[in-house]
C-alpha cells in the first residue's frame, strides 16, 4: 500500500477541478543498494533504560516488517532497511507503560549512500494499567494471559507474514481460535489486510482490536485508512479523529484527518490538521503535506498561498512527473491572485 501522502494526493486530486489536469504525481523511489541503520534506546519515565522489551519496525502504513528486543542497556537496532518513512513501535503488553509509536524517515540523499537514524524513546506510565488495588477492566484486557499455544502460533504467523508467506494468516487465525481476544493478533491481521488493500477483510479484526484496546493508535489509524478507501467517510472521520487524539504528533494521522476534513468542507479544521502534520515532521520534507495545503488554499480562494505551497512541493520534488503542469498551475494561481488584489485595490480607492 502506498503511503498516506500518496493516497491522499490521488483522492483529493480527483475531487479538485483546479488540479484535475495534474494526474497522479507520485514520489519517485530510490533504488535500495545502500545499508541503512535505525537504532536507539528505550527509556522509562525515570530515564532508566528498559531491557528485554519488544520493539517493532513498521512501514508507513503501520504494518510490521521486523521485530527485535532491547538488550540489557535498552538498545535496539534494525540494519539494512530501505529509504522511506517508518514507524518504531514499543510493544508494551504486560507492562505498566503506554503504547508508544514514533515515525522517522530514512533518507538516501545520494543514490548508493547510507543513512543512520538514532532515536531515544521515552515511555510514559499508563495510569489505567498501573492503578493500585484491584485490577480494572482495562488493565485486565491490556495485560493478557495468552495461552502458550496461541502465542506460539501468533509469533510463527508474524514471522511467516514478514517473509511473504501467506500461511502466516492462517496461523494467526488459529491463534485467535484459541484466544479470540488476542489483541496483538487482531491488530496484526487488520493492519496486514490494509497493507494488502484487502480493506473489507480488515474491518472485523480492527474493530475487535479497538474494542479490546481503546488506546490502540495503529488500529484506529488502519481503520480510518480502510474506511476512507471503502468510501465510508463518517467512520473514517471518527477513526482518524481518535488516531490524532492518541498520537497528535503523527504526521500520517494528521494528514489523513486533514484530508477527510477538507473533503467534508471543514476547511479551517482541515488547515489546522495539515499544519499540525507539517509541524510533526520536525523539519523532514513531506511533499504531500504541501500539495494538500495547496489544494486546500485553492478551495479557500487563497491562491497566493496555494501557489507558494506548490512551489515548496516542487523544491522537495524537483523530478515530479507533472512538473511542467504544476509550474503552469503556479503561474495561473499567481495571475488569479494578482488580479484579485488589483480588483480589491480599485474597490478601496477613493
Amino acid at each position: 500500500m502506498k503511503c498516506i501522502s500518496r493516497f491522499a494526493l490521488l483522492l483529493i486530486l480527483l475531487s479538485s477541478s483546479s488540479f484535475a489536469a495534474l494526474g497522479n504525481s507520485l514520489t519517485p523511489a530510490f533504488p535500495s543498494d545502500s545499508i541503512n541503520r535505525i537504532e536507539g534506546i528505550v527509556w522509562d519515565p525515570y530515564r532508566h533504560p528498559v531491557p528485554n522489551i519488544y520493539v517493532e519496525l513498521q512501514n508507513e502504513n503501520y504494518s510490521s516488517i521486523g521485530r527485535t528486543r532491547t538488550d540489557s542497556t535498552g538498545r535496539f537496532s534494525f540494519i539494512g532497511v530501505s529509504g522511506g518513512h517508518f514507524n518504531i513501535k514499543v510493544l508494551t503488553s504486560g507492562t505498566d507503560y503506554q503504547e508508544h509509536t514514533e515515525g522517522l524517515d530514512v533518507v538516501n540523499v545520494v543514490q548508493g549512500s547510507s543513512d543512520s537514524v538514532y532515536l531515544d524513546i521515552y515511555l510514559q506510565f499508563d495510569k489505567l494499567k498501573a492503578s493500585s488495588g484491584a485490577a480494572s477492566l482495562t488493565e485486565a484486557i491490556f495485560v493478557q494471559n495468552v495461552p502458550a499455544e496461541a502465542q506460539k502460533l501468533y509469533h510463527k504467523g508474524v514471522k511467516d507474514i514478514s517473509e511473504k508467506l501467506d500461511r502466516g494468516f492462517a496461523e494467526i487465525d488459529e491463534a485467535l481460535k484459541i484466544f479470540p481476544d488476542y489483541y496483538d493478533a487482531l491488530n496484526t491481521m487488520g493492519c496486514e489486510y490494509v497493507s494488502r488493500k484487502e480493506y473489507q477483510k480488515s474491518f472485523p479484526y480492527l474493530i475487535r482490536a479497538i474494542d479490546i484496546n481503546r488506546r490502540s493508535f495503529s488500529s484506529f489509524y488502519a481503520l480510518a485508512y480502510a474506511a476512507f478507501e471503502m468510501n465510508h467517510r463518517p467512520e473514517a472521520m471518527e477513526a482518524a479523529r481518535a488516531a490524532t487524539t492518541l498520537q497528535p504528533n503523527s504526521t500520517n494521522a494528521q494528514l489523513l484527518y486533514g484530508t477527510l476534513l477538507r473533503l467534508d468542507g471543514a476547511y479551517e479544521a482541515a488547515e489546522k490538521a495539515l499544519l499540525q502534520a507539517e509541524h510533526s515532521t520536525k523539519g523532514a520534507s513531506v511533499p504531500g503535506i504541501h500539495w494538500q495545503l495547496a489544494l486546500l488554499y485553492n478551495r479557500m480562494n487563497r491562491n497566493h498561498e496555494a501557489a507558494a505551497e506548490l512551489e515548496t512541493y516542487l523544491k522537495i520534488q524537483p523530478d515530479a512527473r507533472d512538473k511542467k503542469e504544476i509550474q503552469e498551475l503556479i503561474a495561473k494561481l499567481r495571475k488569479e491572485s494578482k488580479q484579485k488584489f488589483v480588483s480589491s485595490d480599485r474597490k478601496d480607492a477613493p
